[in-house]
């Protein structure tokens, strides 16, 4: 838990730091340069802390892990298969539309289809593009 907050205070400081020195130099405030400087010097001895207990690569992968996306269904590769030739076949109808070979009735089965495969597998709802 220390080294988490140890990392989040590095983010911290580096923001300080950034912006000191934007205020330094916008208001030719020389003297804003010496707490940005103090800012990144605490950045790098957090950093190097860290490193030095072995702590920055945990809390990195932490970090790593929390923003990774993860496939909608590992297991079950078949859903997702057929999801995205559902999608196919519903883009395929839908560029025909305004033309005479346009079958709206094809369209509404193949959307009531995807429909039924979410919420059989709710997680693949995040395939899905914003037309849905």
């Amino acid at each position: 838990m220390k080294a988490r907050a140890l990392f989040v205070l590095q983010f911290i400081a580096l923001i300080g730091c950034l912006a000191c020195a934007e205020a330094a130099l916008a208001e030719q405030a020389w003297r804003l340069l010496v707490p940005s400087a103090l800012c990144l010097a605490l950045m790098v001895a957090i950093r190097a802390a860290l490193k030095r207990s072995g702590q920055w690569e945990v809390c990195v992968n932490g970090l790593n892990h929390a923003y990774t996306r993860s496939e909608p269904l590992p297991g079950d590769e078949e859903s997702s298969r057929r999801l995205m030739e559902l999608i196919d076949r519903r883009a395929a109808i839908e560029s025909r539309r305004g033309g005479p070979e346009f079958d709206p009735w094809a369209l509404q089965q193949v959307r009531h289809e995807i429909n039924e495969l979410i919420k059989d597998h709710p997680a693949l709802a995040d395939l899905l593009d914003d037309e849905g």
